[in-house]
């Protein structure tokens, strides 16, 4: 099945199919065509009360102060950020998540005010693919990529040139996309699209289809389709059951448009998006849990605390996890009874296990060519992979292990080294991680998972058991605590094909008034979605103010 896109002879009707299939396109992936709503008469505190101070919180925040609204953040944590930030042991600061941030969510940092705040590094090579029997340097650059694939796997060279051919095709389209959404240059862009109609074949072929079935239809050596598909490692589903066009545009948010880490890591971002608020008439308030989102006519008008008090606003956006969202802070009884189903229909994402070492030794020597990230493969086999995960073998699931101090030396005193090695374990490993038997047995097994992992991780960094300063470990259940999202998801809901891309909670609600940002809506969890999510729902709420 090679090549179809390319060897289709395009007939008038099947031109006008594509014109009426793209115009269809932009609407459904940006919502380009949103309800002409009346804004709220109520007035208020505040105009918009956003609970939550993660990415998609801020972010929101962010760009509706820059728009003239006066806005208030509210968050349980002592700290902006939740996954988005970072946290001292003595001399070390370890980040919370961020291995790198696509393109894609940079480039909205001079529409959320931070472009100038955030010190940004670019990484190339990207990260290095480690399996059983080879290892490979992945460039950031999409054509060096590509070229070094074809040398290394000769035999599918016809089929990698017309896979990255159809992915420069999709980041082509989703470009031209956002251009309309932002009303940027729209005669021009229109204009390429008439040119080049066929440009969005490939999102509508594969936007139903498996990441795997996508992949079928280019490539078919086992050992090169598990290294081009690395990146899906990022979505916490295997590639059978997460969206091709989803895995397309991640991968091409970051070959096209580059892999960033920043300066104080991902706190830094969270911090800068906190800043703008206030600098531009708005308040933080840390250290304050919500419990309640005040509902009356069917609309809702205030946000109450765990402490008392309450805040009114024409709008409130929630960046806290769904479920606790609608289930406890609102109400079923709120709720459209098909609302309620769809969410206890869906299922909730993965969570991560993490360890957070701060070394006496310097290991940049060990990852070479100024590569910081590694990925550590068990196999090929996706099934497999993702079985290990499930059942909770440390043994042999897939981990990444990453040097942040060759990224960002500020993070450590010189000569040694920040260290985080990041998996997958179950939520519910040995029960509840003997969690409720005691704190010491909950923490004995942490370490002792932990141990399993930095023992295979030897491999690579040699002696690091002996080097080892400062060791933090988070299971599932410290992810939970921390952020309060429910089995301490990383992903919001999982990202299978049922609930990736526009079938993930779209920004409104049946709630008037009420918006989400963060992992739970569209597009979805990871650092840069979760800015674009906060981002749509702020222009959602500016929009109906015009």
């Amino acid at each position: 099945m090679r090549g179809k896109t390319k060897r289709i002879c395009l007939k008038k009707p099947a031109v006008l199919f594509l014109l009426a299939a793209s115009v269809l396109t932009a609407a459904m992936v940006f919502g380009a065509i949103d309800n002409a709503l009346c804004a709220s008469p109520e007035g208020g505190s505040y105009d918009v009360v956003v609970i939550g101070a993660g990415g998609g919180g801020v972010s929101a925040a962010a760009k509706l102060a820059l728009g003239g609204m006066k806005v208030l953040v509210i968050e349980q944590h002592d700290k902006v950020g939740g996954y988005m930030s970072s946290f001292e042991r003595g001399p070390y600061r370890f980040e919370v998540s961020l291995h790198a941030m696509d393109g894609l969510g940079t480039k909205a940092f001079d529409d959320l005010g931070i472009e100038n705040k955030v010190k940004k590094v670019k990484l190339d090579p990207a990260y290095r693919s480690a399996f059983p029997d080879f290892e490979f340097d992945v460039p950031a650059d999409p054509e060096l990529y590509r070229a070094r694939l074809k040398e290394k796997f000769p035999h599918e060279a016809e089929g990698i040139d017309e896979l990255f051919g159809d992915l420069e095709l999709i980041n082509y389209s989703m470009e031209c996309l956002m251009k309309l959404r932002d009303k940027e240059d729209v005669g021009g862009t229109l204009w390429k699209i008439l040119k080049k109609p066929w440009m969005f074949w490939p999102i509508i072929k594969y936007w139903n289809a498996s990441c795997s079935e996508m992949m079928d239809d280019y490539i078919h050596d086992e050992k090169l389709i598990s290294l081009f598909i690395q990146l899906m490692s990022y979505t916490g589903v295997g590639s059978d059951r997460v969206s091709g066009i989803l895995f397309a545009m991640m991968w091409t948010s970051y070959h096209h448009n580059g892999f960033y880490y920043f300066e104080g890591g991902s706190q830094a971002v969270t911090k800068a998006l906190a800043e703008v608020v206030e600098e531009n008439g708005g308040d933080v308030l840390l250290s304050t849990l919500v419990t309640k989102i005040v509902i009356k006519d069917g609309k809702a008008v205030a946000v109450q605390t765990e402490d008392g008090k309450e805040f009114k606003g024409r709008y409130v956006v929630s960046n806290a996890n769904a479920p606790s969202t609608f289930f406890e802070l609102i109400g079923r009884e709120h709720l459209p009874e098909d609302y309620v189903k769809r969410l206890e229909s869906m299922t909730i994402g993965l969570s991560a296990f993490a360890v957070y070492l701060g070394v006496d030794y310097d290991y940049s020597e060990t990852f070479p060519e100024g590569i910081h990230s590694y990925f550590i493969n068990p196999g090929y086999n996706q099934a497999e992979v993702f079985k290990y995960y499930y059942e909770g073998i440390p043994e042999k699931a897939m981990f990444g292990l990453i040097n942040y101090t060759m990224v960002d030396p500020t993070d450590a005193p010189e000569g040694k080294n920040v260290i985080a090695i990041v998996s997958i374990m179950p939520y519910d490993y040995k029960g509840d991680w003997y969690e409720s038997v005691s704190y010491e047995k909950y923490h004995a097994l942490k370490e002792e998972v932990a141990m399993k992992y930095i023992e295979r991780s030897e491999k690579f960094l040699p002696g690091l058991r002996e080097h080892i300063e400062v060791m933090e470990v988070g299971s599932p259940r410290t992810m939970e605590h921390y952020t309060l999202n429910p089995r301490g998801t990383i992903f919001g809901w999982e990202y299978s094909l049922e609930q990736s891309m526009l079938k993930r909670l779209p920004q409104e609600t049946p709630i008037e008034n009420l918006y989400l940002a963060g992992a739970w809506t569209f597009p979805g969890g990871g650092q840069s979605a979760v800015l674009m999510s906060g981002a749509e729902a702020a222009r959602k709420i500016l929009d109906r103010e015009k």
